[in-house]
């Protein structure tokens, strides 16, 4: 009978003494109606879940890396462990739909340093579980960086506390100006945003949507062990566009705290950037490898690649009637 047997990933980090990320693969060779089973009872008993909340992250070395294969191995995890696709509205990212479940990765060019993100974490809702898939992998480069919450937010803590407690003082905000839009699509654009996005809205008289986003930066995350504050924001997404001139999704100008729009200290954005760099593990992709990692307390980047193939499918889904996430308190 197959079953999931531990390995050991080099240059793995260890928070709060779990490991970062922590990976398995098949004990045996078997179908993939066998591993489809095997992991759908996995989840069924809880284990993804558990193992999501103590490490962050988990790498399954399946060595499969059909992606009509690999959706079903992602519903039989995700369902299993109770958890519904998550609807993207308001993705910047270009996307091409691959299979029910599964869409490609970001799509910029490959030669692009995408930073540290959470994914969807500027909009109201996000999702809670992130699935990359590995079907194709020749290139040099290309890792993808993924940096706990817990440890860039303890890292930033030691080297600028004051900046902590101003995140958790105010919540960040980022203006967004979309483009011209039809009077007769303002309802519809109108909707969506206080849906998704942000009830801080308004129109210019050109018929420009201006958005004004508020997210909470920091929030308290519990692993059933401990609670603990985790840095959960795209900061270092967005400025790392602005420190090193690289095009965005979108006309970035200032990242401002939102109370009073004072706009955070270049000093500041440095060092939380600077944080994001030294608290990475780039994941070297191996063909057939499937990673989850839990988006609330986990965030993720890209590599710059060259030279072959690099494709990288993800799927997205979130909990149903979960609680908050809450925010950390100082």
């Amino acid at each position: 009978m197959v079953k999931l047997t531990k390995i050991e990933l080099p240059k793995k980090h260890i928070v709060y003494g779990n490991e970062f990320p922590v990976a398995y693969t098949l004990s045996t060779k078997a179908s993939p109606i066998e591993i489809e089973d095997l992991l759908h009872q996995e989840a069924k008993k809880g284990f993804f879940n558990e193992i999501l909340r103590k490490n962050g992250a988990v790498v399954l070395r399946l060595g499969i890396t059909d992606p009509d294969i690999l959706s079903k191995f992602i519903k039989a995890i995700g369902y299993g462990s109770g958890d519904v696709p998550f609807v993207q509205n308001g993705s910047t990212a270009q996307r091409t739909q691959i299979t029910d479940v599964l869409t490609t990765a970001n799509e910029g060019p490959g030669e692009l340093d995408i930073y540290q993100h959470n994914e969807f974490s500027r909009f109201k809702s996000y999702p809670s579980k992130l699935f990359f898939a590995c079907t194709e992998y020749t290139a040099k480069g290309g890792e993808t960086p993924i940096v706990h919450g817990a440890e860039i937010f303890n890292d930033i803590q030691n080297k600028d506390p004051k900046f902590i407690t101003s995140l958790n003082k105010y919540a960040f905000g980022r203006l967004l100006k979309g483009d011209d839009t039809l009077e007769e699509k303002k309802q519809k654009a109108e909707k969506i945003s206080r849906e998704h996005i942000s009830d801080d809205i308004s129109w210019t008289k050109n018929n420009n949507l201006v958005l004004k986003e508020h997210t909470e930066p920091l929030k308290l995350y519990d692993n059933g062990e401990r609670k603990y504050g985790v840095f959960f924001n795209s900061i270092p997404a967005y400025y790392g566009y602005i420190a090193y001139q690289v095009k965005g999704y979108g006309n970035e100008s200032k990242i401002l705290y939102d109370d009073n729009e004072e706009p955070i200290s270049r000093r500041d954005l440095d060092i939380a950037l600077e944080s994001s760099f030294s608290s990475e593990y780039n994941h070297e992709w191996q063909e057939g490898d499937l990673a989850i990692i839990d988006n609330f307390q986990v965030s993720h980047g890209r590599k710059p690649w060259r030279d072959g193939k690099r494709k990288i499918l993800v799927s997205m889904w979130d909990t149903k009637n979960r609680e908050e996430f809450p925010k950390y308190v100082v």
